[in-house]
């Protein structure tokens, strides 16, 4: 309880429990009169409304007693834009009353005003008294935001310019000019214009000497943006000596070559000028620019100086008529120290390919390079002594019309090396072998997925690669005519992956390899692949899981290695699998769907190696399943997905595991299982699990992290020995026929993560608010319509996840959960940290 002597601060949601606590203060009412009249206006609580209205008719002062008159109520529902018509009617029944106090209680003393589309019922009734606007002076930012509304606010527009206090200012609208005044607002420190119809600027723009952000544009951001052709007169822009950014965009401005740049100015941003034709001759003298970037296709030369500023970190060139630019500039060199300070790292991007370079005279320290033009890429070879760092290089381009004499092998310090497949550019790799340090490389036609490769499509993979010893890393994607065959790959790889290719084939040669992933694309000739590969882990992708395959697992090359592999083929080939692979650890087995038969005749061979285990489409007898799991006895994980055909989970004894996971699995009960170091279980859409089976899941005692969701629709409710558990995170859902969330959760002391879905009890239970360790809390599908009570403050919540299929905890009610938010932004989905990573391998 709040005590006499303090004031509490008012809080527009707990304006009820705000009115009990003032009536303890000594100065109550007299230093509450704006408090008192809100809460008569908006309360719903009618003993305190009378309380209220009685001391604002008998005791206020005048200001206020006149507004009262009106019957405008401040609804506590809808839009802003709803109470905003409410003040303007008290302001103009009382001249006297402080609007921007009103407007304080609602919003907190944010001080922000802002106008949408949303807000023009409001702005249609102040068109009427626009000077009312003035009575919010004290805000410190106005956002009125008014596309294609036309120049129907602009008298609104005007009123501006009284608002002394505003210390920014986002207008975006058709307006047709600012107050001529507009120089009054020296306290503005931000200021951004969107305003495609403006004339002119005000003359008094140069009084605006607090300004720190410029930011206008003539256009809306659109896919052909007209820019506003009116704004050409910048130089006002110089009288700003604590300017720190400036961004113009869509503008007609010509000539800025005699605005003076504040030395003050970190970003500089000129976006679509294509009128602009002159800069200032030299900017050396901002020293404290970070970002430079210039979109225009008039403009034909640069000032000179930004090799001389210290702290340039993005220089970003559109401007295709600029001829020439220095290489520092284009190659972000970073070699030069400025006193004992480093350079910072210079970010380059000069869009138009066939800018011409200056000479190099100067050692780079570049340690990566983007080529995205044959020009360029004569540039670097031809200067390949003055980049002795690079490391990473990417080709992006076409072939020179000619080869250079040079290929990428005079880099000796290259590592990775990234390139676009491309006709007659193969002699860019010669001796590529002689780069004993390359490690990664990345081979693609396109960037994107679903590109196909028709006109000049590439077929052939370079055989240049396969002279390489060792690489560490390689990624070939995206040629959707391009064959790979083995004997043109480098033999000894640690990673390679293949995707979206048209297809990869065995050659003769022994191929060696750790991990290999290959996804939609197909194995030409399976058998003989398994037969020159040696790999530890294997995955071949859906292109090439056929389970009508049949596999001679004895001659496999080094079979031995294999630690990972997917099973397709034929059920009756398991055993020779699990004999031949004696260090297997990871397999996971896809049958034949609906072919009972088929997995009815698994076989198994005894594998105490095997420690993670995952079943798909199984459609088989309990028997069958319990032969497989009898001989791989030291699992550690399993996982049974789409599963059907078996109603009890095998008796078997499964000491080791860990970690159980089964999704759309009809099975009714998993009583049989003996699990004795069990950590977590995630059981979901196994819709005919019986309350059994939960029972016996609870008494698992080892058990850290339980997620049952989407089980047995008929069950009764979740039973309360599973508060007995020491359990970390906690899921469920509720069945068809339970409404309340049990109360025993609150027993789980160490609890971290907690779920709770789709129970349709009204009101959180008060109890779990003692669950004060909490981190992360699930209420989605339950749609509390009663406030969550005050206890839960308590809570040190870090996530909150609230989601029904009609509110989520960005436009529900907010004050009925707040007490839960903690200054949490709600969010929809759990982070994979806690509903996934528990559960995984």
């Amino acid at each position: 309880m709040t005590k006499p002597t303090e004031v509490p601060e008012f809080t527009y949601y707990k304006m009820d429990e705000y009115y009990e606590d003032i009536k303890k203060c000594k100065n109550f009412p007299e230093d509450f009169y704006y408090e008192i009249f809100t809460i008569a206006k908006a309360t719903t609580d009618k003993k305190n409304r009378a309380e209220c209205v009685n001391i604002i008719k008998k005791q206020a002062p005048e200001a206020l007693q006149l507004a009262f008159k009106s019957r405008k109520k401040i609804t506590q529902k809808g839009r802003n834009a709803a109470r905003m018509i409410s003040f303007l009617e008290y302001g103009l029944l009382s001249k006297d009353l402080e609007l921007i106090k009103l407007h304080d209680l609602m919003t907190r003393k944010n001080r922000e005003l802002g106008f949408f589309w949303f807000s023009v019922h409001f702005l249609d009734r102040l068109l009427e008294h626009p000077h009312i606007l003035s009575r919010f002076n004290g805000v410190k930012k106005l956002t009125i935001h008014l596309k294609d509304q036309g120049n129907k606010y602009d008298s609104i527009i005007k009123e501006i310019s009284k608002l002394t206090s505003l210390e920014e200012i986002d207008l975006e609208g058709e307006f047709e000019q600012l107050p001529e005044d507009f120089g009054n607002l020296s306290n503005l420190k931000k200021l951004k214009l969107v305003a495609p119809c403006l004339k002119r600027f005000p003359s008094t723009m140069s009084q605006l000497t607090s300004l720190k952000e410029i930011r206008i544009e003539g256009a809306y951001w659109t896919g052909k943006s007209t820019p506003n052709m009116n704004l050409t007169d910048f130089n006002w822009i110089t009288k700003f000596t604590e300017l720190k950014e400036l961004k113009l965009r869509f503008i007609g401005v010509q000539d800025l070559s005699q605005v003076k740049f504040s030395a003050s100015l970190k970003i500089i941003e000129f976006f679509g000028l294509d009128e602009l034709i002159a800069l200032p001759k030299d900017v050396s003298n901002l020293k404290q620019l970070k970002e430079f970037e210039v979109l225009s296709k008039s403009i034909d030369n640069l000032p000179s100086g930004f090799e001389d500023l210290p702290k340039l970190e993005l220089f970003q060139l559109h401007a295709p008529k600029i001829d020439s630019i220095s290489s520092t500039l284009f190659f972000g060199d970073a070699s030069r120290c400025f006193e004992e300070t480093p350079r910072p790292k210079l970010e380059t991007k000069i869009t138009y390919s066939e800018t011409n370079i200056s000479p190099m005279t100067e050692i780079s320290l570049r340690e990566s390079i983007e080529i995205d033009s044959p020009k360029l890429l004569n540039f670097v070879l031809d200067n390949a002594l003055f980049f002795p760092n690079l490391r990473t290089i990417t080709v992006d381009c076409e072939a020179p019309e000619t080869p250079h004499k040079r290929s990428l092998a005079v880099f000796k310090n290259l590592t990775t090396l990234k390139y676009k497949l491309e006709h007659k550019l193969d002699w860019l790799f010669e001796g590529i072998e002689q780069c004993t340090n390359l490690k990664n490389i990345e081979l693609y036609r396109f960037q994107e997925w679903h590109t196909k490769d028709i006109k000049l499509a590439v077929r052939i993979f370079p055989n240049v690669f396969s002279k390489i010893a060792q690489l560490e890393n390689l990624t070939i994607k995206n040629a959707s005519a391009l064959v790979v065959d083995t004997d043109h790959l480098p033999k000894h790889i640690t990673n390679l992956t293949i995707s979206e290719i048209k297809g990869i084939k065995a050659g003769t040669e022994p191929f060696d390899l750790f991990n290999l992933e290959i996804k939609a694309t197909p194995i030409l000739n399976l058998q003989e692949f398994y037969a020159v590969i040696s790999a530890a882990k294997f995955n071949l992708g859906h292109r090439n899981d056929d389970v009508n395959n049949v596999l001679d697992f004895e001659n496999f090359r080094h079979p031995e290695k294999i630690e990972s592999f997917d099973f397709t083929s034929d059920v009756n080939q398991l055993d020779s699998l699990l004999k031949n692979f004696i260090n297997l650890k990871e397999l996971t087995i896809t049958f034949k769907k609906a072919n009972s038969e088929h997995n009815n005749g698994l076989t198994a061979f005894k594998h105490t190696n095997l420690k993670v285990l995952r079943i798909d489409d199984y459609n088989g007898t309990t028997e069958a399943l319990e032969r497989l799991l009898t001989h791989t006895p030291n699992l550690e994980f399993l996982g049974i997905f789409e599963a059907k055909g078996f109603d009890a989970f095998p008796a078997v004894n499964l000491p080791q595991l860990k970690k159980l996971r089964m999704q759309s699995v009809a099975l009714k009960t998993i009583d049989n299982l003996n699990v004795e170091t069990i950590e977590a279980v995630k059981l979901i859409h196994c819709d005919h699990i019986n309350d059994e089976s939960i029972e016996a899941i609870s008494h698992w005692s080892s058990l850290k992290h339980l997620w049952l969701e989407g089980l047995d629709e008929n069950g009764n409710t979740y039973p309360e020995s599973i508060s007995e558990l020491n359990l970390k995170t906690l899921f469920i859902s509720a069945h068809n026929r339970e409404e309340k969330i049990p109360t025993w959760i609150a027993n789980i002391k160490n609890l971290r993560v907690l779920g709770l879905n789709n129970f349709k009890q009204v009101v959180l239970p008060v109890e779990l608010a003692t669950l004060t360790q909490l981190e992360v809390l699930s209420i989605s599908g339950c749609d509390f319509s009663e406030k969550v009570a005050e206890d839960f403050r308590t809570l040190n919540l870090q996530k909150l996840v609230y989601w029904t299929s009609k509110f989520n905890g960005s436009n529900m009610k907010s004050e009925i959960y707040e007490p839960l938010e903690n200054k949490l932004v709600s969010q929809r989905n759990f982070d994979d940290i806690d509903s996934e990573v528990p559960f995984r391998v």
